[in-house]
């Protein structure tokens, strides 16, 4: 964790908020040296994260993110610039709070929802895979334009309109010097380090204390959770794997991998399972396919040389995270889950458990292929809340001493045999996968 400045006594769990005044959302009139224009802090001292922090000064903010050695300084507007001579070389600076901006990654999208300022997105860059109702409705009404993903001269002539791009294009780094500001939500390890990317995109907005405050909830509703779903005296045997076809980038040589680290690991042992390594396929309760662009079971058994699953004790429990896509083949599972991470933790504990958190629940992103469960195409009708405010969460709220009960209808009950005879492809593909076992 990169830590900041001390900020004060008096914290919050993640930031610290100031009674009596909140950060500026326009330009200041009269600059005054003496006043701090930030008494709304988000404290990177106390977060999830790992990748970025935030220094507070009075009139600016240095957000700094480790993972690419990249240093932002945030100036309210209506005072005055720091001098590029007190700050880290390279650093990018930017007058707060941003009111144009480019989004050329979609994962940036949720947050941005979160934090209620959707309005300020006048460029988006593959917009059609972002997996919001909301915010293509928003695209629908031409609020936002579409970066030229064929034009570098356009692109550049866009991208010059807005203060700030989020996240990099496709066909370049930094097609617009000096206004690229790193997405970097992706290389958290842990589900509540994603999350925690609420703070970094709020510093633009001079948000940190809606932020805050939302973090806050994500997290207490997240620890209440992993606390309800804690107690199984059997934990569900869970294994996450991924198929590459043969293609020109591995040889044209087939491969299959067991995701066994990073944060799956922790989503499932929070939701009461665990991940057996070695065995994971033969042994395995609950089967998790991330297999891109499979949409059936007969695709997954194809992938993995199957032609059943009814032998295995996961026959009843495979799912596939795609159950929520835009019709270009944009996935969810990239976009919102990592914004709200309760909500997808809510979603693993009811494949675990499906009486968990309640019998009526309907999981967003995981899709039980073996029971033929349908995919969600995102519309502009699935809009259910107001893109100038901040998006509700997803998640129910568990209150705290809440515990759930693994009963007989769990994902691991299945009446299917333990042991596993003719494996055919898959016993050579367990042989190879500890191997090929990746930490992700």
């Amino acid at each position: 964790m990169i830590k900041p400045t001390i900020i004060g006594a008096s914290l919050l769990l993640l930031g610290t908020v100031s009674a009596q005044a909140t950060n500026a959302q326009s330009c200041v009139s009269n600059y005054d040296a003496s006043i701090d224009y930030f008494p709304e802090k988000f404290n990177t001292a106390n977060d999830a994260a790992s990748l970025f922090g935030i220094q507070y000064f009075n009139n600016y903010k240095l957000v700094t993110v480790n993972s690419l050695n990249a240093t932002y300084a945030l100036y309210q507007c209506g005072t005055p610039a720091p001098a590029a001579a007190n700050l880290p070389n390279g650093t990018e600076i930017y007058s707060v709070p941003v009111s144009s901006a480019a989004v050329l990654s979609t994962t940036v999208v949720p947050y941005l929802e979160v934090l209620g300022v959707v309005p300020s997105v006048k460029m988006v860059e593959g917009g059609d895979f972002v997996t919001s109702g909301c915010f293509q409705k928003y695209l629908t009404s031409g609020a936002a334009a579409e970066v030229s993903a064929t034009n570098a001269t356009l692109e550049q002539q866009q991208l010059s309109q807005v203060q700030v791009q989020f996240g990099f294009s496709a066909g370049t780094s930094d097609p617009v010097q000096n206004t690229t500001v790193d997405s970097g939500e992706t290389y958290e390890t842990t589900i509540l380090g994603r999350s925690s990317w609420l703070g970094y995109y709020s510093a633009f907005y001079n948000l940190e204390g809606l932020a805050t405050s939302t973090l806050n909830t994500i997290t207490t509703n997240y620890n209440n959770l992993v606390k309800a779903a804690s107690q199984y005296a059997t934990k569900p045997q869970v294994a996450w794997t991924v198929y590459n076809a043969p293609d020109q980038y591995n040889n044209n040589t087939a491969s299959w991998m067991l995701y066994g680290g990073g944060y799956r690991a922790k989503l499932t042992t929070d939701a009461g399972a665990a991940i057996d390594l070695i065995s994971a396929i033969k042994n395995a309760d609950i089967w998790i396919d991330e297999t891109y662009v499979i949409t059936n079971l007969t695709d997954v058994l194809k992938a993995y040389g199957l032609t059943s699953v009814s032998s295995y004790k996961f026959a009843n429990a495979v799912y596939r995270e795609d159950g929520i896509l835009t019709k270009s083949g944009g996935y969810d599972w990239f976009g919102t889950p990592l914004a709200m991470a309760d909500a997808l933790l809510e979603d693993m504990i009811n494949v675990v458990n499906p009486s968990a958190p309640n019998a009526t629940y309907q999981r967003h992103w995981f899709r039980n292929v073996a029971k033929n469960d349908a995919i969600h195409y995102v519309s502009d009708s699935d809009c259910t809340w107001d893109e100038t405010k901040p998006r509700p969460d997803l998640a129910s709220t568990v209150p705290s001493g809440t515990t759930f009960t693994l009963g007989s209808s769990s994902s691991s009950s299945s009446s299917a045999a333990s042991t596993v005879s003719g494996l055919g492809l898959v016993s050579a593909m367990v042989t190879g996968l500890v191997a090929a076992w990746m930490a992700l």
